[in-house]
């Protein structure tokens, strides 16, 4: 069918995917024009995630930790960090979203650059932190992803990345090529050599969030329908 051959052609080729035309079509209702005004309703969205995370890890105070991100697009979630002194490289496969971020979104402790998880070798033994918000859904190879974070990272540090709940309208995004189970994450996880490997399953009710940045309404588990986002979030520590 046309929908197996474009899913086809987006692992082959995702570089391609997340340019230009993704944040001007498929994301840009999140990422809109790279703009003051959507870098803020992005603040406030993540703003969320953050505290829900707060079970998993402490966010609240970076003291010069150093962090990476990957799959940043904006930045918003990188500048929540850098305002609260971790000491962030925010990353994207996307040379277009690199590019509009690091001019709408500048802080002294947050740097953009263009990163392949699945190929980069330029980082080693570097990182307190690495996480990605709705990244490993998109890779092909996410256990060659999670092996480089792992190398990555420091003795001790910690990766925490979300991904969609495995409900069957998510298949529905062709992009997402790599959608899994929580407890099927929590092998591939202690197979890449991982430990302390945690979950938990959250779900997000949005629209509130433009209010207010502090006005988000969450509750454990999740619910089979698009207009909540239903998410896993994946602890794990080197």
């Amino acid at each position: 069918s046309e929908a197996v051959a474009e899913k086809k052609d987006v692992e082959k080729n995702p570089d391609s995917v997340f340019d230009a035309e993704y944040f001007t079509e498929y994301y840009q209702a999140m990422t809109g024009d790279f703009s003051p005004i959507f870098l803020r309703k992005n603040i406030n969205w993540f703003f969320g995630w953050f505290t829900a995370l707060y079970p998993l890890y402490n966010f609240r105070e970076g003291k010069g930790k150093r962090v990476l991100e990957i799959g940043c697009a904006i930045g918003a979630a990188s500048r929540i960090l850098a305002e609260r002194g971790f000491v962030v490289t925010a990353t994207d496969i996307s040379s277009y979203a690199v590019e509009k971020a690091q001019i709408v979104n500048q802080h002294p402790n947050l740097s953009f650059e263009k990163l392949d998880i699945l190929s980069s070798e330029k980082y080693e033994n570097t990182f307190d932190v690495i996480f990605g918000f709705e990244v490993l859904e998109h890779l092909d190879d996410p256990v060659a992803a999670l092996k480089n974070m792992q190398r990555m990272l420091k003795k001790g540090g910690v990766i925490i990345m979300s991904t969609p709940y495995p409900y069957t309208y998510v298949f529905r995004d062709v992009t997402h090529v790599s959608v899994k189970h929580p407890i099927d994450w929590q092998r591939i996880l202690i197979r890449c050599g991982y430990s302390q490997v945690k979950y938990s399953h959250i779900s997000f009710i949005p629209f509130f969030y433009r209010l207010s940045r502090y006005f988000h309404l969450t509750f454990p588990g999740g619910l089979p329908t698009p207009f909540i986002n239903s998410t896993i979030f994946l602890y794990a520590q080197k």
